[in-house]
């Protein structure tokens, strides 16, 4: 057949060249038989496995989203619809008909995450039906491609964990913000989804390429868009492999304005994984999801256990440990039916707090320690904390993550002794969202109303001397961290696998122009806009560096 050509979603970028395995995902013959809350069980129990082994890797993220999948295996209200149905309608049936109806549900509200929720939900129901009649993806035995109706979070990490041949991933139907796209970017896995059924005339071994940047999918190319693809893909490795060779380079722009890179962090993995790739530091350490199972609230000591292994990777460098953040989609058992969250709710529990502030400062001795609150709403709070603190030469940070806490950032400046933006809250409350709905991309802290606020937040923490850093996923978009370089943030701090491309980013860039391209886009109309001017900004000091590149070896011409 000649070359062919289908265009969907871009779900996860870069491109990608392997023989087709084709998976029709039919209904099983067998799967009429058989236990469904056992196959619901055995999920759940693989889910639970998958999300062990990636925290142990430092995929905290990648982690959560499979623990979250297994919370909804393991969901009462599903598993009795289950077990009312399988008489009347067999075990396959009440799988498939009772997490159809749960999903149906949460895509009946007018949100682009809780449409990503019901989706993993059909996708559990098929993985369970799967189970039951004990068929699951076929093993790749060459370079493949992995052509399907739809995956869940859970396939695309079976692909990960089995350390497979399936380099790329083109779907008939999927979602660009669903979880499985998600997993496909972590892992930097090439995914173009909504690619619709002619997809299905693909044959098993035919030669496909996908570029998840552009949502396309060529099958049997011809002999020059080969050749140009897997050049692409060459580049694309000697891009990385140049990232990493950076990683001895200082973070400072064009003309000399020095951003600290830091990483994000809730493991030892985590932190050895950031200092490998440059970080000059913790910029977050987060220590509510350890305790996230607990049945009562974690002693002085069991802090101490799971803060020392990290902190002392720490020694001599910028450790920044916050304290617990309980409450919303971080509620450990003991605190369920709990309304306040972060600071608000540890100051109602002084004692606890306290036994947290004492683990802390015996942990990071010899770090560089700082100890930063969450969700901070007023000055009267820094306060008090500083207060529990025996010792008073530990820095103390406030997050700024409200709107009302920007509006307040003067006086919280005073009496914090630096500031932490934290994008992922702040986008959320700003624009009305729930916390158990996270924003679709980070690149929605682009929004004008919200780099308005960080604008604000900058300023007064500059007035009052005080640093102020980002240690939302916005910092890891080359786009909004241009905006943020620009505004003025002193330190940027996201997860390890990012650091490369943000060191880049800063050495690409003049502080001079992105701080123009940052008071253009506040009075932007649009997140859209604003994004615009920071790509534009990006292109031409791309620009600038090859024609410097190139005028030296002009120069050198004879």
């Amino acid at each position: 057949m000649s070359e062919r050509e289908l265009r969907g979603l871009a779900a996860s970028g870069g491109v990608a060249i392997g023989r087709a395995l084709v998976w029709h995902d039919e209904e099983p013959a067998t799967a009429g038989t058989g236990d469904p809350l056992v196959a619901l069980d055995a999920v759940a129990a693989d889910l639970a496995r998958g999300a062990e082994r990636f925290r142990a890797a430092g995929l905290e993220d990648e982690a959560e989203i499979l623990e979250a999948n297994r919370l909804m295996v393991e969901d009462p209200a599903l598993r009795l619809e289950v077990e009312r149905l399988v008489a009347e309608i067999g075990p396959a049936g009440a799988l498939r008909q009772a997490t159809e109806r749960h999903a149906d549900l949460l895509a009946a509200i007018p949100d682009p995450m809780l449409a990503a929720r019901a989706t993993d939900i059909r996708q559990l129901g098929v993985r369970a039906v799967r189970t039951l009649a004990g068929a699951a993806i076929p093993p790749a035995t060459e370079a493949s491609i992995l052509v399907a109706r739809d995956l869940g979070p859970a396939d695309v990490a079976d692909l990960r964990l089995e350390e497979g041949l399936v380099l790329g991933i083109a779907l008939a139907e999927g979602a660009a913000t669903s979880h499985a796209a998600i997993m496909a970017r972590a892992f930097g896995v090439p995914m173009a989804v909504g690619l619709g059924e002619d997809l299905f005339a693909v044959r098993a071994g035919e030669t496909v390429i996908v570029e998840g940047d552009d949502g396309a999918v060529v099958v049997d190319p011809t002999t020059s868009n080969l050749l140009f693809a897997e050049g692409e893909v060459r580049r694309r490795r000697q891009v990385r492999e140049a990232r990493v060779a950076a990683r001895g380079l200082p973070a400072v722009t064009r003309d000399g304005r020095i951003v600290s890179l830091l990483c994000n962090a809730s493991t030892a993995v985590e932190v050895t994984s950031g200092l490998e790739a440059g970080a000059e530091g913790v910029g977050l350490l987060r220590t509510e999801l350890a305790f996230l199972e607990a049945s009562a609230w974690p002693t002085e000591d069991e802090h101490f256990a799971v803060l020392a292994p990290a902190l002392a990777r720490l020694r001599g460098l910028v450790a920044t440990v916050r304290t617990l953040d309980f409450g919303a989609d971080k509620t450990p058992p003991f605190l369920v039916g709990i309304k306040n969250r972060g600071l608000t709710l540890m100051l109602s529990h002084p004692a606890e707090l306290e036994q947290q502030l004492r683990a802390i400062v015996r942990a990071g001795k010899g770090t560089q320690l700082r100890i930063l609150l969450p969700l901070v709403e007023s000055a009267e709070q820094v306060r008090a904390v500083r207060a529990l603190v025996a010792d008073r030469t530990v820095p103390i940070g406030a997050m700024i993550e409200t709107p009302a806490a920007a509006r307040s950032a003067p006086e919280i400046a005073a009496a914090a002794d630096f500031l932490s933006i934290g994008t992922n809250d702040l986008v959320q409350f700003t624009l009305g969202l729930d916390r158990e709905r996270p924003v679709a991309s980070a690149t929605t802290a682009a929004e004008p109303i919200v780099l308005g606020l960080i604008a604000r937040v900058v300023e007064a923490a500059h007035a009052a001397r005080k640093t102020v850093e980002v240690c939302g996923e916005a910092a890891s978009e080359a786009e909004v961290a241009t905006l943020l370089i620009g505004l003025g943030v002193d330190e940027l701090s996201v997860a390890p696998a990012m650091l490369d491309e943000l060191r880049e980013t800063v050495r690409r860039l003049s502080f001079a122009d992105a701080a123009d391209a940052a008071r253009e886009a506040v009075a932007a109309s649009s997140a859209r806009e604003a994004l615009a001017l920071a790509a534009g900004l990006l292109s031409a000091e791309l620009g600038h560096e090859t024609g410097q590149v190139l005028g030296s070896l002009g120069g050198a011409v004879t």
